[in-house]
């Protein structure tokens, strides 16, 4: 995981939180608002992808001790991708290397962050009481890598879990060139017959993309009742509107890593988070943060305060073991906190 740092090149011009125009549907399937909300199908999504995917792991380790190795997508081979498409696609791969967000423009999902580590360890043991397996839907927002969500998936797979996961990231690019790419990998990671070793600590290779591949992961997910959605924009009620709805008594989690680096971020996210926590009564937010964004303005104290506004409670995790998040850990603190309507 890099170092932190960010670069601004514009403003979302006020579009979290406001109220927009209704939706429209496209020939495809897409549906598409005025604010640049979009859902994506799932087979269009998979059609983007290249005829193989390179990758190296992630280890994660929980509180108590488990070990767990991701495949992640290898940020050069996303940029080999975006070049073989096209000019169209150098100011992304710019954005890619020259900051780690752009406000309004680019929002960091092609990094893996630390928090998004914290929070992965957390739920490779279900969760702070191990109510993992009661959900019916999770919801990251903010996906980018989705290193979280992926921990979830992978349990999902191999425990024969059906789950409804939204991701949810601002860039279309995150989703069809991370996101799903992960998830493509992860499943893999847990098919024999997609030719990929056990992994390890250092394991590193490529995936090949063949269309039977491709069904196979489909039929999986259809099998075990794994419904995967994708939508891209700002955090606003027209994202909300797009997200599913579970029956009042099912568990839903919603998930966020670094997703309150500036007083703006923290409202539009808080805002979402509250709206969708309204909903279902058996609820709660996962977020992964640091304690203090300096220099823009972001920190925990502000989510607090933000989640009171919405008559909300926000509070730490305490005594949750995650490595890395000892007391008195030199650098920027960070922590675990859950969000719940009183």
């Amino acid at each position: 995981m890099g170092s932190f740092s960010f670069g601004f090149g514009g403003d979302n011009d006020g579009e979290e939180g406001e109220t927009h125009a209704p939706p429209t549907k496209t020939s495809n399937g897409k549906v598409v608002y005025q604010v640049g909300i979009e859902e994506y199908r799932f087979d269009d999504l998979l059609s983007t992808l290249p005829e193989h995917l390179s990758y190296s792991t992630v280890r994660i380790e929980s509180p108590i001790g488990r070990i767990l190795h991701l495949p992640k997508r290898d940020l050069y081979d996303v940029k080999v991708q975006l070049l073989q498409e096209g000019s169209s696609n150098d100011d992304i791969i710019d954005q890619i290397d020259k900051t780690d967000i752009r406000t309004g423009v680019y929002e960091g999902g092609f990094k893996t962050w630390e928090s998004a580590g914290d929070l992965a360890s957390l739920l490779l043991d279900r969760g702070p009481r191990k109510d993992i397996d009661e959900l019916v839907r999770c919801d990251q927002l903010g996906a980018g890598t989705a290193l979280p969500t992926l921990v979830l998936f992978n349990h999902a797979l191999q425990n024969n879990i059906s789950l409804t996961f939204t991701l949810a990231d601002y860039n279309a690019t995150v989703l069809r060139l991370v996101t799903l790419p992960n998830l493509l990998l992860t499943w893999a990671s847990n098919i024999p017959s997609s030719g990929m070793p056990q992994l390890q600590h250092d394991s590193l290779g490529d995936l090949d993309i063949t269309p039977e591949l491709l069904q196979q992961f489909k039929a999986d997910l259809k099998a075990n009742a794994i419904d995967l959605k994708f939508l891209s924009g700002p955090w606003s009620p027209a994202l909300a509107s797009l997200i599913p709805t579970s029956a009042p008594e099912m568990g839903t989690l919603i998930l966020g890593a670094e997703t309150i680096y500036s007083p703006a971020s923290t409202t539009a996210f808080v805002d979402l988070v509250c709206t969708l926590l309204k909903r279902v009564k058996m609820s709660k937010a996962m977020v992964g943060a640091k304690r203090l964004y300096f220099g823009v303005g972001g920190s925990v104290d502000g989510l607090k305060q933000a989640c009171r506004d919405h008559g909300a409670v926000a509070y730490e995790i305490e005594n949750h073991g995650v490595p890395g998040l000892e007391h008195g850990k030199v650098g920027v603190g960070r922590a675990l906190i859950e969000v719940q309507m009183y």
